[in-house]
């Protein structure tokens, strides 16, 4: 049994000396890159810009990619040193055997583009050929649930968009009323642009853009082989298609609701009340056509979109699976489709001038199919044990901080402070990575068939979901990679996660100080933690089941609280007439300006009421803030950050940052009067968890 947070004080000391420094900084002489400042700009006039404004003038995206982070060089390391590790076993390939051999294969085949180009479309229209068959459209959705079965997913570690070849993407979760058993279900999909709203806006760059993807669709249709002059019509038709899918989908910040998206229905309910699409066929070629019940995201848009299968010709149906495989399934392609793929996604969607190397695209594959064989050795070579040590310690540290928070919270009834803290306590933090790590045997990689090979990961991964159906639930089990610069909190499993590629400077650097550590690394657990206290996770009791546990007053007061923060990124505007959207980015806000409090805390926890030193003529506060911003350092073209806006949960890196305006330590730190930019008065910072 986990112990009550109330027991974490002792460590408070233990976290400070774990930070200490024993070398050089990777960067800077304290841990932040005074290079990358702009000392022109007063912190109280944009606080991004003075911490990463020399860097912003002086840095051009590179023509590959649609914006420049820290988190994606983050990634480019793992997937450089991931490349590394492939190569060397792909050189010793005759002696290896298992999962080795296996991730060797894999990568080999990605990388061959002359056997791909070889071999043609051939693959593709083998798998087409049977939907292109169909009699029906009940044949048909049969045929979307079994490419639904290959399909592999998203790799988490990059650039690469994937398309599930079903308008209803389809998966095996936890029930989030009862998180201890799984269920199936599926949500809202089948857009090939990033959501509903590059459907239905119509300003002139939605304009651009639609009449840019009808040409992207043709182009994709006569790869598959529709002949050149069918193919604008035929686009037209598929565009028209998913227009009316994205006007019977739902808003990205309805779609964020835990109440409004469980929904439980039987397979009567959905012939019932989503009639036009077969859902026996398909839920029968998925192998849950007997399940009792599902959860159905968002009930309206499957009647939708079910309605719209229904009226749609078949035809134009074949066609638009027809787009949706080749885009997904590019890179096993012949050269011309990854082309053609990249050009709309990276460059019409991203801004990108040229695409990524293939091996970044090869090992993003490989890690997606293959990830424990391949983080395995990554973790064994790069992630040393004293940087889990020093984590784990911080982490208890930024935990005590909350528990602190939540005990003297001024607005919260006692008896719901009970609970928060008792969810708080039951928390399991995991870093690094699993504790145990997965076996692939029953695989079958072949080498030299890259697109057999996509399909069959897909698959091996569906059906090892669908065996345990109705077993345990694995509480431990990794939803991201080992080898990703990102973290992640599961409300069901009331856990926060910190992958070993994210351990890394800006973030993290056990020989940066202290302040820009906590700054940095202590303010993501700090938001991963008050993620499960957000708007959607405080829904969630420490058993992490969906149910109600405050009352109707802690709720009014909350609500209070989350509208003032609405309404303050409601009004900031990262391109003319283009604002941020402040209910589809609540959660992600809430847990920016929480996490940087929750930090903060634990930083002046860890001082032991000792004064921090000035280095470099800053103090500790200041090298505190700063280590926040520089983790935001990232620059954007204007279609990726148009994106990030539109069909994104996070705030724009530097309105991120801009949090700081609602905490009253920075105005003391740096000297923010009501002159500057920034400036709130006291009564306007948007103060939750205090």
């Amino acid at each position: 049994m986990r112990k009550a947070l109330i027991a974490f004080g002792p460590l408070l000391m233990l976290a400070s000396a774990a930070l200490a420094q024993a070398g050089k900084p990777e960067w800077g002489t304290f841990g932040v890159d005074q290079a990358s400042m702009d000392r022109s700009v007063h912190p109280g006039d944009d606080h991004w810009s003075y911490v990463n404004g020399n860097w912003a003038k002086n840095t051009e995206i590179p023509g590959d990619r649609g914006a420049l982070s820290q988190v994606q060089r983050l990634n480019d390391v793992s997937a450089a040193q991931v490349r590394e590790i492939l190569e060397e076993m792909i050189a010793k390939r005759a002696t290896l055997t298992g999962d080795d051999a296996r991730m060797a294969d894999y990568y080999a085949t990605l990388m061959d583009q002359a056997a791909i180009d070889a071999a043609g479309a051939a693959p593709l229209l083998a798998d087409l050929k049977p939907v292109r068959d169909a009699a029906d459209r009940s044949a048909l959705a049969a045929q979307l649930g079994r490419l639904s079965r290959d399909w592999q997913g998203t790799p988490p570690i990059g650039r690469m968009p994937r398309y599930f070849p079903s308008p209803f993407p389809t998966g095996i979760g936890q029930d989030s009323k009862d998180p201890g058993v799984y269920m199936a279900g599926f949500s809202q999909g089948g857009l090939g642009m990033p959501n509903r709203d590059y459907y239905l806006n119509s300003d002139a760059e939605s304009a651009k853009t639609q009449d840019a993807y009808r040409a992207h669709v043709a182009k994709m249709l006569v790869l598959t082989g529709v002949p050149a002059a069918e193919a604008a019509a035929r686009a037209a038709a598929v565009y028209a298609f998913e227009r009316g899918i994205a006007e019977a989908q739902w808003t990205l910040a309805d779609s964020r609701d835990a109440d409004k998206t469980y929904n439980v229905w039987t397979l009567a309910d959905l012939k019932a009340k989503a009639p036009g699409f077969d859902w026996a066929a398909y839920l029968g070629a998925l192998g849950l056509d007997k399940r009792p019940n599902l959860i159905v995201a968002q009930p309206s848009a499957a009647t939708g979109i079910a309605k719209l299968i229904g009226e749609t010709p078949l035809p134009v149906l074949k066609d638009w699976t027809a787009v949706r495989l080749a885009k997904d399934r590019a890179l096993a392609l012949p050269s011309a489709f990854a082309k053609e793929e990249f050009a709309f996604s990276g460059g019409v969607l991203g801004g990108a001038t040229e695409s990524p190397a293939r091996q970044s695209q090869a090992v993003e594959l490989t890690a997606a199919a293959l990830t424990d064989a391949v983080s395995k050795p990554y973790i064994d070579r790069h992630f040393p044990a004293s940087t889990k040590k020093a984590m784990d310690e911080l982490v208890k540290n930024v935990m005590a901080a909350m528990d602190r928070r939540l005990t003297n919270l001024s607005w919260m009834a006692p008896e719901t402070k009970t609970k928060a803290r008792a969810k708080l306590a039951a928390f399991n933090p995991m870093i690094g990575y699993p504790e145990t790590w997965r076996s692939y045997e029953g695989l079958q990689v072949v080498k030299g068939d890259a697109y057999g090979n996509l399909k069959r990961a897909g698959r091996f991964d569906y059906d090892r979901q669908l065996a345990r159906i109705d077993g345990p639930v694995d509480r431990k089990e990794w939803w991201m990679m080992p080898i990703t610069a990102n973290a992640y909190a599961s409300f069901e499993n009331n856990v926060i996660v910190f992958p070993a590629g994210y351990l890394r400077a800006p973030h993290f650097d056990p020989n940066a100080d202290p302040a820009v550590n906590y700054g940095a690394i202590g303010y993501v657990i700090g938001h991963e933690i008050s993620h499960h206290f957000d708007d959607q996770g405080s829904k969630f009791d420490p058993q992490g089941r969906l149910n109600r546990w405050w009352t109707d007053q802690d709720l009014a007061r909350f609500n209070e609280r989350k509208a003032k923060l609405v309404a303050q990124y409601d009004a900031y505007e990262p391109l003319p007439g283009l604002h941020i959207r402040g209910q589809q980015t609540l959660g992600e806000n809430i847990a920016d300006n929480a996490g940087l409090a929750i930090a903060y805390d634990a930083y002046q926890l860890s001082l032991g009421g000792k004064p921090a030193p000035v280095i470099d003529g800053f103090t500790g506060d200041q090298r505190f803030f700063m280590g926040r911003a520089q983790v935001n350092k990232v620059l954007f073209r204007e279609a990726e950050l148009r994106k990030q806006v539109v069909s994104g949960v996070h705030s724009p890196s530097k309105w991120r940052t801009w949090a700081v305006r609602n905490h009253d330590a920075w105005y003391q730190a740096f000297g923010v009067k009501p002159e500057h930019k920034l400036y709130l008065p006291p009564a306007e910072r948007v103060k939750i968890w205090e």
